[in-house]
């Protein structure tokens, strides 16, 4: 990677983290630069504004999901496994899905840009979304409200853990996501013996 191809990745992080802990609003760009030890002029010859550089924070470094076929899943198991693999993807992307959360109630731009990231059509949405439309998934009528839902609860008790839980070991073990997965799919009572 070229030296200047490094320094906009370091803006870009910097920001990101910087974006997500105390809000656009309330980040600098003079903050930002003094993080990264350049220049503010230096901010703006990768970026023509705030904005901008805001947009460039908000995509998800993820690596592309295989397209797998579900259609042979169970419908429980089908909303399971998004469950699982969304939970997995926000908490890998925590800071860029913190900032789309709060900034998208401000800015049209960024809630458009939100629903792109949580909404991106493939082999399991597409599913999803047929079983949603046959009424074969009767408790879930918006899959992007159904989305956001595991979002919100997703980042609220990520932060919750984070603020009031002193504790050295991660919250969101594997065991963990799939017994909130199972929550969301079956409820309180849990799962049936003849599911």
């Amino acid at each position: 990677m070229k030296k200047g191809q490094q320094t906009k990745e370091r803006i870009i992080n910097v920001a990101r983290t910087l974006f997500a802990s105390k809000g656009f609003d309330m980040t600098r760009t003079n903050e930002i630069a003094s993080a990264c030890n350049v220049s503010e002029a230096t901010i703006y010859k990768y970026f023509d504004s705030k904005k901008d550089l805001l947009l460039a924070t908000i995509t998800p470094s993820e690596k592309e999901d295989a397209e797998v076929e579900t259609s042979h899943l169970s419908t429980d198991e089908l909303v399971e496994n998004h469950v699982i693999t969304l939970i997995k993807k926000i908490l890998e992307n925590k800071e860029q899905y913190s900032i789309l959360f709060r900034e998208t109630q401000y800015d049209k731009e960024i809630s458009k840009q939100y629903v792109e990231q949580i909404f991106k059509p493939n082999a399991k949405l597409i599913e999803l979304q047929k079983r949603i439309d046959t009424g074969e998934i009767h408790y879930i009528s918006d899959i992007i409200l159904f989305n956001v839902g595991i979002i919100s609860f997703t980042l609220a008790l990520s932060t919750h853990f984070e603020t009031h839980q002193q504790k050295t070991e991660p919250y969101f073990t594997e065991e963990r996501i799939k017994s909130i997965a199972q929550l969301l799919v079956y409820g309180i009572h849990g799962k049936s013996n003849n599911t």
